[in-house]
């Protein structure tokens, strides 16, 4: 899918405990396992969020382009996005899809979930 990797980018956390070695190697993963879960998907849902996609993916590049930074593109393209998510229709659904299945697959990667318990309070007994 054309600009699955795009959009996914875009919607993964800027998580300050990754450094810049892991953020790359994390994202291209999370963007692997959300194209294998679409590509997965039935043939009506595939189709109608890769034809979405196409759009959306389009349009963030767009609203990306020229932005300072990373903090500044993913606060562009984050105002966009919520505006998608508040209008009914297909959009709106593709990118709530889109921002859910990028969040789990963030959370399972093995050095986010490493650095999430690392991070966790001690338990006292």
């Amino acid at each position: 899918m054309a600009f699955d990797g795009v959009i996914v980018a875009t919607l993964t956390p800027l998580w300050p405990l990754l450094d810049a070695e892991e953020r790359p190697a994390v994202v291209s993963e999370v963007a692997r396992s959300v194209t294998r879960a679409i590509a997965l998907a039935p043939f009506h849902i595939r189709f109608a969020v890769e034809s979405v996609s196409i759009v959306i993916g389009l349009c963030t590049v767009l609203i990306s382009a020229g932005a300072g930074g990373p903090l500044a593109r993913t606060l562009r393209t984050d105002r966009f996005y919520r505006l998608l998510q508040r209008m009914p229709g297909p959009a709106g659904s593709v990118i709530r899809l889109y921002r859910s299945m990028t969040l789990l697959a963030f959370y399972d990667e093995a050095p986010v979930a490493e650095k999430l318990l690392a991070a966790r309070p001690a338990q006292t007994s």
